[in-house]
Parts: C-alpha cells; structure tokens; sequence
C-alpha cells in the first residue's frame, strides 16, 4: 500500500520550489528520497532537510528552511493531511492531522487491503539458500539462526514482490561422513534409538572427533589412515558402505523434515553436495582445458589476482572441494531455475569464500554472478561464551525444543490444564516456543553475535518474540470481550490522542520497514518495528481505554485502531515466521 502523505509531500515541495527562482528543478523520486521522519514526534511526522538548496539560494539552510515555512503559509500549496508546517533549524517539517493519518490506512486494514498487493509487483526471480545441514551430524542451536534469517527473508522478499524459491543445499559426502561411519562401525556398541537418529549420528560424529583429538600420536595415525579408507570407499561406491550411508543418510533427512516442520519451515527445492560433486570435477576439468582455469603442481584452480589471491578448485589427486560443488551448485540454479539474483545465507567465516566463487562464476560467464549476494552472520554464543564439542556445552536443537517445551508447560500454562484441551496446549506451547527462538534469531542484526538465552527469550516483557504474541493475543481479547466487530466504517477523526496516532503511524510505516528489511537483508529491521508498534500499544493500552471509551463512537473508533495494530503484528510476525496463537 501507497504512502499516500510521501507522495503529496513530494508533488507539494516540487510546486513550492519551482515558484522560487534559483531552485533546481526536483522530480518526484528525488523529493521522496530526501523526505525524512524526525527523531522526535513533537517536531512533526515528515521533515524536508535544506542543505542541498544552501548552494542554490547562496544563504544557510536554517534561513532557506525558515522561508519555504512563511512562503507555504502565504501561497496556495497544499498536501493531502497535512495541518502544520514550521521551520526548525535547517528542517521545514510537517506535522498530519491524527484523524486523516488515521484513515489513510485503519479501513484499508479492515477491508484486507493493506497487505494484499506487493509494493513492486513482478520484480527479479530471486533464490534464497538457507539452512544447508549437514548429514551425520547434529543440528545444534547455530544452525537455527541460519533456519530463521533464510525462511524469514523468503517470506520478506515474496511480499516485496519478488519470485521466491526457497532452496536447501544438504552436505551429504566427504570427511565428516566417514569420520561418523568409521566411530558407527568399529566403536559404537549401542542400537540406534526408536527417534531422533539423526541426532544420535552427530552425538556419534562428536564421540569420533573426540577420540580422533585424543588418541596417541602414532594411534591417531592409524584412526586417520582407517578414516581415509571409509571416505575412499565411499568415493568408489563400495555396496556395502555406500548401504550404510544410504541408511544413516535418511536418518538424518528424516530428523532435519521434522525439524523444518516444527518450525514452519517450508522449501521449494533442495539440493545435495552428492548430486553435484561430479559434474563440478567435470566443468573445472573442461574449464581447465578451455583456458578458464589453471593448472598448478598438479591441481587446479584459478588466479583471482592480488585481492582474493589463487582459488583452488580441484586437489591434485582429484578430490573436490567445495568451491567444486558450488560452481556446479550455481550452474544449476542459474541454467535450470532461470533466476536472476542469488543469494547465500552462510556464516560469515565463509565471507572471503564466496567473493571467490562470485569471483570465478564472473570469469565463467554469468552475468547473474553481479547479482549473488553472501548474506553472512555471526556466531550464536552461550552466556558463558562459544560452544564447543570438547567443553559439552553444544546445544542440540533437539535438546532446546525439549527443554524449552517443558519449561512452557509448567511454568506457563500449567494452570490451563483440563481448561483447554491438551492439543491446544501443546500447539500453543509450540507456537510460543518458536516465537521465542526465531525473534531472538532475528532482532539482532545479522552481522552481530547473539547471546543465546532462553530464559531472557521467553521473558514476557521487553523485546522478545513472547512479549510480541502477547501483545497480539492482549487484543484478541478485547475484542472477545466486548463482542463487537471491527467495523471499516468508524469515524478515524475521533482518534485524536497522541497515543492513538503513534500507532497509526506505525501502521502507516509498516510496508516500509518490510521493504527496508528485504533490501537490506536485515529482518532485524522489521523485528525492531513490530516491537516499536508493540510497546506503543502498550502505552495507548493504558491512556485510550476501548472498553472504558467515553462514547460509543470513540468506542468504535478505538477498537478499529487497536484491531489494525493486531492485523499488523500478525502480518509482521508471520513474515518472521512467527504464527501467534489467539489466546494465552
């Protein structure tokens, strides 16, 4: 939905401006993007900044500011809302009537209007990779940063009007799964449990690392050589290992589709490291013949100059790597998905990796190659500090939903026990919980390192996903309380309070922060503004009761603003990934 204020803003400081002599001439877009919200309510809704015009008019931007306020009061300039404009320092701000402000965009939330249409319709064909597990070894709490950052972008840039394929890049061959297989079969001497097998690999995966780091010298050697072995076996297609794999591999696929679908996690295409490792030895062997890529004592790889330095692509023993894998990876999203942009959601330790790869795919050929993006994020800490196999403190993902579950049941809804039936409970309890975890994932800029804490994230208050449905849920009982409906048709102009118009303008705002969250790669930017709108409810909660209203009208007026607040956080949380329940 259209701002409609910006642009007659914008349409109103072009007339303004083309009447003073020495102006430039503006175009509508150059106007909006110099349009800006001040830091403070008080000094009104929109502020036009003057020092671009200092060079034009030759007087300081105070003065210019100051004249274009007396030359708005004294002409025939006009825009829609807009009931005051005044200079302050070098800014002409405008300050929109609370009434209109709140009808530009209350009914539209009513009427199912306001988050029905992409604000850019049939842009880029865009893919998002995200997740990328590894088989045989245990999904932990870090990788649920990377889970929460890629579904929410894909939701993000759908509604941003994009075309979204949402993929996964499973790591199904190489070190790991030998080092895993090699503890599984001449160390472990218990049955794989009924559940959760996936999980008991990495336990085992973990076990084989710890015994590897501690053997003996001369016995590491000999861990390492068997090792060796298993991964070469597994290479050369050895009908017995490669059963094993097959079996252990499902293992882990199932845990990781029981995973995603707890979370709400859905994917368009998946793809495997297993799928691609030969076809990428074949295009760095055809690119070495065709000149592209070059040979060096034995392997190959290409010279990427003094910046991003020599980029090995194939061993000299002709193992692969991932830089193999993923030119193969990139050949198939760009020749067989026809996408136009890709992106990367992968830690930031893999940054220099993949300036290579953009790098090599621009030697390659592929123009798209401008248009990948590595979105890179930072670790997920413990209070304590960085996990770690050898310290025990990893924290399996199966143990945090476990644990997290529990302590919902017995310290939250204990009480609603026989109340509400026992499915409800735990759906609830479900719901909460991913809150909890995916907000905590994403209010945090992606660049900086999250202290993970599920105690401060399922806290009630402050800026946590809990707080967030709770505030949803806080309006669904009003509603159910008072048992009238929301009506599109509510006189907007009653709702005059400072407090009440707060939320209109958040409401007003709320297609901008999705859009600045999506270009930016940053859903922090929109968690930060559901919490905004979440506390200012809080503090209208208190000052424009709807139950207490001193008229019916106002009544009515009120519910419809507070309803609009409740559409819009559900909105915003369900980009999140976040589905809230209706009652708590």
């Amino acid at each position: 939905m259209k701002n409609v204020f910006e642009r007659a803003l914008a349409s109103a400081l072009m007339e303004l401006l083309s009447s003073c002599d020495s102006a430039p001439e503006w175009s509508v877009a150059e106007m909006l993007a110099l349009l800006e919200h001040p830091p403070d309510a008080a000094l009104g809704d929109y502020a036009f900044p003057c020092f671009q015009l200092a060079r034009f008019f030759r007087k300081a931007p105070p003065a210019i500011a100051a004249e274009l306020a007396e030359q708005w009061v004294n002409s025939d300039v006009s825009a829609h809302g807009v009931e005051q404009v005044q200079a302050t320092g070098p800014y002409l701000n405008f300050t929109i009537s609370p009434g209109v402000l709140a009808d530009a965009i209350l009914p539209a939330i009513a009427k199912g209007h306001s988050f029905d249409a992409p604000q850019v319709a049939a842009r880029e064909r865009v893919m998002i990779e995200f997740s990328q597990p590894n088989t045989h070894k245990g999904f932990h709490v870090g990788h649920l940063r990377n889970v929460a950052l890629g579904d929410a972008l894909c939701r993000i840039f759908r509604y941003n009007g994009y075309e979204v394929v949402g993929a996964n890049y499973i790591g199904d061959v190489g070190t790991h799964i030998a080092k895993c297989l090699w503890y599984y079969e001449s160390f472990n001497q218990d049955p794989p449990p009924e559940q959760q097998r996936g999980a008991w690999l990495g336990e085992l995966y973990t076990k084989a690392t710890l015994l590897l780091e501690d053997a003996p010298v001369e016995q590491r050697k000999t861990y390492q050589q068997e090792v060796r072995e298993i991964l070469k076996k597994l290479e050369g297609g050895d009908p017995k290992l490669d059963a094993t794999w097959q079996e252990t591999r499902q293992w882990s696929l199932d845990d990781f589709a029981e995973i995603y679908e707890w979370l709400g996690v859905h994917f368009d295409c998946v793809f495997f490291e297993s799928e691609v490792d030969d076809e990428g030895k074949e295009i760095v062997l055809q690119g070495e013949q065709d000149g592209v890529f070059q040979l060096s004592e034995g392997a190959i790889g290409i010279d990427l100059e003094e910046e991003l330095g020599f980029f090995l692509l194939l061993k000299s023993d002709g193992t692969t790597l991932y830089s193999t894998k993923d030119l193969a990876l990139a050949k198939h999203k760009f020749d067989q998905f026809g996408i136009d942009r890709s992106i990367y959601v992968v830690g930031a330790e893999q940054t220099l990796h993949f300036k290579q790869v953009f790098a090599t795919l621009r030697r390659m050929g592929y123009e798209q190659a401008e248009l990948c993006h590595h979105l890179p994020y930072a670790l997920v800490m413990l209070p304590e500090g960085k996990m770690s196999s050898r310290g025990g403190n990893v924290i399996l993902f199966s143990q945090l939903r476990q644990k997290i579950m529990d302590s919902l049941r017995t310290q939250h809804f204990q009480a609603r026990k026989g109340e509400w039936p026992d499915e409800e409970i735990e759906e609830t309890c479900r719901k909460v919980a991913v809150a909890a975890l995916k907000y905590g994932m994403l209010a945090q800029d992606p660049a900086k390192q999250i202290v993970f804490s599920m105690e401060d994230w399922l806290k009630t208050e402050g800026d946590t996903g809990t707080y967030l449905v709770y505030a949803y849920v806080r309006i669904c009982s009003i509603v159910r309380q008072l048992g009238i409906e929301p009506s599109a048709d509510a006189d907007c102009s009653l709702l005059c309070h400072p407090n009440e118009k707060a939320l209109s303008r958040r409401l007003l705002d709320f297609n901008r922060a999705v859009w600045s969250a999506g270009e930016q790669f940053k859903p922090s930017l929109l968690a930060h503004a559901l919490y905004g709108l979440a506390r200012d409810l809080s503090r209208a909660y208190t000052t424009c009761s709807v139950k207490h209203a001193k008229t019916e009208a106002l009544q009515h007026a009120r519910l419809l603003l507070f309803h609009g607040v409740a559409e819009t956080l559900k909105q915003g949380l369900h980009l999140l990934g976040i589905t809230p329940p209706e009652r708590l």
